[in-house]
């Protein structure tokens, strides 16, 4: 399944002039194989610690901000959003040169060494003059993304870590499916009443990601958790289910086939599209590193 739900370039960066996968790395290291043990323990349905818990929530959350579809909202977000967020990068700038805070400046000078941002920021200062305009420029695209998920695998996910999890079984004959777009955000109103816009803390909200065919991490935000592997109604699995099959991006996967995926989203198989697809993200790999050859490197010199 690795290599179905691969995608080629999502996570390279240019970094001091060469493509590096430092961050699919440390997204490695840090979230995903310290999980597999603790996958292990929840597919034989064995206690759970207090520790293995943190690490299977560390690792939901980067199955979250790891996708294209998040990669596409985030895009989506920051094109709205951009001119604010360089504003208040230029007036914290400014302050630091109103204080003459140097050493401040270089702390932010390492954390872009090891946090890439695709920024660059310059001065023009007339002859003569005691004022001059300060100027900064960036562009969204990957290295954005890839920044903004750093930031909330280190700090947004501490609100993950106050939720009560459980683990979930589906209805007997029935089997979680999962998909490209694994982890589920749905606000609930009622039977039928739903959308999959939900965040990581909003109070009632439930968060869902199938593990394995038989065993799922849920929360719903505020309440208690569940008992010990507690196996759901029909009705519950089904709507799950659904969930998870309109959540995907591309491709939704199941250990059995079955039918009613199809009937809840129509299975789509255009080799064309495909190709197009590959073409359009190469070309979009190509000029994300052209951009990072030119914004990361200035970034260096602020």
């Amino acid at each position: 399944m690795s290599a179905i739900a691969y995608q080629k370039h999502l996570y390279t960066q240019i970094i001091s002039g060469s493509e590096s996968d430092e961050f699919e790395s440390w997204l490695d290291q840090e979230f995903e194989s310290p999980a597999n043990e603790v996958l292990s323990k929840v597919a034989m349905e064995r206690r759970l610690s207090r520790l293995d818990w943190e690490v299977l929530i560390k690792f939901l959350a980067a199955q979250d901000v790891r996708t294209p579809s998040r990669m596409y909202e985030h895009i989506q977000r920051w094109q709205k959003d951009l001119p604010e967020i360089l504003q208040n990068v230029l007036n914290d700038l400014k302050a630091k040169l109103d204080e003459k805070d140097t050493d401040d400046l270089k702390g932010m000078d390492k954390n872009f060494l090891t946090n890439p941002f695709p920024l660059k920021v310059s001065t023009l200062i007339e002859d003569g003059s005691d004022v001059g305009v300060l100027k900064a420029e960036t562009y969204v695209g990957r290295s954005t993304w890839l920044h903004s998920i750093r930031h909330v695998l280190n700090d947004t996910i501490k609100v993950l870590h106050t939720h009560k999890w459980s683990v979930v079984k589906p209805a007997l004959g029935y089997f979680w499916p999962t998909s490209d777009n694994p982890v589920v955000k749905v606000n609930y109103y009622g039977h039928g009443q739903y959308d999959l816009k939900g965040g990581w803390g909003l109070k009632k909200g439930n968060i869902i990601l199938p593990v394995d065919p038989e065993h799922a991490l849920f929360v719903q935000i505020g309440d208690k958790p569940m008992h010990k592997n507690a196996r759901l109604s029909e009705l519950q699995t089904k709507e799950i289910i659904k969930f998870i099959v309109e959540n995907a991006h591309r491709k939704i996967f199941s250990k059995i086939e079955d039918d009613n995926i199809s009937l809840l989203r129509k299975r789509v198989v255009d080799p064309e599209m495909l190709a197009r697809e590959n073409q359009e993200l190469m070309e979009w790999h190509q000029l994300n590193s052209e951009k990072e050859r030119e914004y990361i490197q200035s970034n260096r010199n602020i």
